[in-house]
């Protein structure tokens, strides 16, 4: 299932209230998943998929597709302010354009997620001597 997945956040743009995402891939790969789990659970084909998910202890594709893209933006939210790629993720979020979209325009405003939403936290070193 990762092997399938490598990258999916590049190409899997989940549904939301302001794109349509890419449900022609999604739903192959759905396919692809209902298949595995037909063979792990050694089903037979006419069983419905929720519950092949469930035996096989697998999510939900689209659920799975939401997990997966949704880590992808908070990881690129939360760069520091150093990192080449914070000024193109806050110009993204900033100003969702009416053509040529780029898949960032697309996943951080189907998640609604900001760069400064995001809290930064300094990690802080202590010796092994040191007491509260």
């Amino acid at each position: 299932m990762t092997r399938m997945l490598y990258a999916a956040d590049l190409f899997l743009i989940p549904d939301s209230s302001c794109c349509k995402g890419t449900k022609g891939h999604i739903g192959r790969l759905w396919k692809i998943q209902r298949q595995a789990s037909l063979h792990i659970a050694g089903a037979m084909k006419s069983i419905p998929t929720d519950i092949i998910d469930a035996c096989a202890d697998l999510l939900p594709f689209h659920h799975l597709v939401d997990k997966l893209v949704h880590r992808a933006v908070v990881r690129l939210a939360a760069l520091p302010q150093a990192h080449p790629l914070t000024r193109h993720v806050s110009k993204a979020v900033g100003r969702y354009v009416k053509r040529h979209r780029a898949m960032l325009h697309e996943v951080t405003h189907a998640f609604g997620i900001r760069p400064g939403d995001f809290e930064v936290v300094n990690p802080v070193r202590h010796g092994p001597k040191w007491r509260p």
